[in-house]
């Protein structure tokens, strides 16, 4: 099966490979996972509250993508990143509406759903906190379609409330083994505790020419060859290059 490694994916297999002693401890409760979830449900979270906030930051931003077309496709990004966090299933659903549609395997979906509601149920959960905007290329023209990369500053939040039956800090090695150059904190504030990250990330975005009707795939993804059934492989790495020389 063919998962898209975001960077909620990368943060989970982590974790599954952190928390293996907690997998038996907890094989009955898993076993009893349903893609039926809303925040009333009792995980140790507040699910009122929403953090998020994605901006562009207008002295930093270098953009060759016109403001208003750069303002939808921040709009969209918000509901991207935010879709993931509410607490409700149904929402966290609605989010795969911005994946590729090589990823419309609805064994795929259920898989990454059921695998987010485990950790929902046993205390950990992603929080995309601040996304702030300082890169956005041109649009290159395929065919059909149109592809842009939208590059950010990235601050994100691995919390585990009083549920979770490990110790959150067994993650940290973890995650800086998968992104060696984030800067990584750990917060305790009990009843929760959080591991902080702050990294420098990026989204291609594209859309058919006719309609806007975003998909992002993440910068780290859109290396990859297997790739290239969405968009040019040349396209990606002089998007890639631009980002890279732009920003040094």
């Amino acid at each position: 099966m063919k998962i898209r490694f975001s960077i909620f994916f990368l943060i989970t297999a982590a974790l599954a490979f952190a928390s293996c002693d907690a997998n038996q401890t907890n094989q009955n409760a898993e076993e009893k996972t349903s893609n039926n979830y809303t925040p009333t449900d009792s995980s140790g979270f507040d699910w009122s509250i929403n953090p998020l906030t994605v901006n562009i930051i207008e002295e930093e931003l270098i953009s060759s993508m016109d403001a208003v077309e750069l303002d939808t496709v921040k709009y969209h990004i918000y509901n991207y990143f935010y879709l993931q966090q509410t607490g409700d299933s149904t929402d966290y659903v609605k989010h795969f509406e911005y994946y590729p549609s090589l990823f419309d395997e609805d064994t795929m979906k259920n898989s990454f759903v059921n695998t987010t509601i485990k950790w929902w149920n046993m205390g950990y959960r992603n929080i995309f906190e601040t996304v702030d905007i300082n890169y956005a290329s041109d649009w290159i023209v395929e065919e059909d379609q149109k592809v842009a990369l939208i590059g950010f500053d990235l601050k994100f939040k691995t919390e585990f409330s009083e549920k979770y039956p490990s110790d959150p800090m067994r993650l940290i090695e973890a995650l800086k083994r998968q992104m060696p150059k984030a800067d990584i904190e750990f917060i305790d504030e009990r009843p929760i505790r959080s591991i902080v990250v702050y990294d420098k990330k990026g989204l291609f975005v594209y859309t058919p020419l006719d309609k806007y009707e975003f998909t992002f795939l993440s910068e780290d993804q859109g290396r990859q060859n297997s790739m290239d059934t969405i968009m040019l492989r040349d396209t990606r790495l002089n998007l890639l290059r631009d980002k890279r020389e732009a920003l040094k």
